[in-house]
């Protein structure tokens, strides 16, 4: 017979656990989801998007300018939220692929994406990547052999020691992030290479990088969603195009 210290013990663990499953299944129906307006942006001039059965997406530009940006989601984000990013890069001439993560973890797709790259027709790469993405992009580039030409962190926490790979590397932050507080920003910086270029974005916060539909534990902006969106996109752009035309001179 179970005694009843043991039996309530066991109870409580139970219900601990339901309830944990319960939490984790509301978080992954609340966060992440990209907003309708999303769907506009899956059709238009200059460019075509396709989604793979994994949930890959590809915008192909009409006019290729030779090269391709990977853009890394953050965690439990859907691709089709960087829809307007993509859009906005493939029209530049830009081939655009939004991998997919497992269990919508953009770290679980970091092999998968070094492969993928492998069968575009690109002369080289630029990654973005948002929240996790950031660190899922510097693993890739670290861990595999990509022609990467520079890169673009959008609010992306470092846990990881990348200290010291030589690429040109953008980070754009928002004061208003509570993912990302100035305290964690900082011991961030810590993992990247220290010719790392800061921006920071007055009012913007972590989820405005994307269209999505909740960011538990974030704070509200006090500037729109999509000049946060425009800025991240305007100021990667030129960063991008600043060194493709370095590279070209080499």
């Amino acid at each position: 017979m179970v005694p009843p210290m043991l039996r309530k013990l066991s109870l409580i663990f139970l219900g601990l656990l339901l309830f944990s499953i319960v939490l984790l299944l509301a978080w992954y129906r609340v966060d992440g989801i990209p907003v309708d307006e999303t769907r506009k942006y899956m059709v238009g001039n200059g460019y075509t998007s396709t989604q793979d059965a994994d949930g890959d997406l590809v915008f192909a530009p009409d006019e290729p300018n030779g090269y391709g940006i990977v853009i890394m989601h953050g965690a439990l984000i859907m691709p089709p939220s960087y829809a307007k990013s993509a859009a906005f890069f493939a029209r530049l001439g830009y081939t655009v692929y939004l991998p997919n993560g497992r269990g919508r973890l953009s770290i679980t797709a970091v092999d998968k994406t070094a492969e993928r790259i492998k069968t575009f027709d690109v002369n080289g790469w630029y990654f973005i990547g948002h929240s996790m993405g950031g660190m899922a992009s510097l693993a890739a580039i670290s861990g595999h052999n990509i022609p990467v030409l520079a890169v673009a962190l959008w609010a992306a926490a470092m846990p990881s020691d990348f200290s010291r790979l030589k690429i040109p590397m953008l980070f754009i932050w928002g004061d208003q992030d509570g993912l990302l507080p100035i305290e964690r920003f900082n011991t961030g910086k810590r993992n990247l290479p220290t010719d790392v270029e800061y921006v920071t974005l007055p009012g913007a916060n972590h989820k405005n990088f994307a269209m999505y539909s909740h960011q538990f534990f974030d704070n509200d902006a006090t500037i729109d969603w999509m000049q946060q969106i425009d800025f991240a996109n305007e100021t990667t752009a030129a960063f991008f195009a600043g060194h493709r035309e370095a590279a070209a001179k080499n």
